[in-house]
């Protein structure tokens, strides 16, 4: 069973991946790439709040 994706899950896997890169190199970049997207993601999907007064603002620009 695979435990779930959590933000200290995705923290602790961006530090490692990091150690690795800085040990073996660039070419695991694109792994840490796609570790920070799912980070900012979750972070995205967990306010809900936050987002709809972004939209509500977005809104109000533009119909100005």
């Amino acid at each position: 069973m695979t435990a779930p994706v959590t933000e200290e899950r995705l923290i602790n896997a961006i530090a490692l991946v990091s150690e690795i890169i800085l040990e073996h190199g660039p070419k695991y970049a694109p792994l840490l790439d796609r570790l920070e997207q799912e980070l900012e993601d979750l972070r995205r999907r967990g306010d809900p709040v936050s987002r709809a007064r972004q939209h509500l603002a977005r809104a109000s620009v533009a119909a100005h």
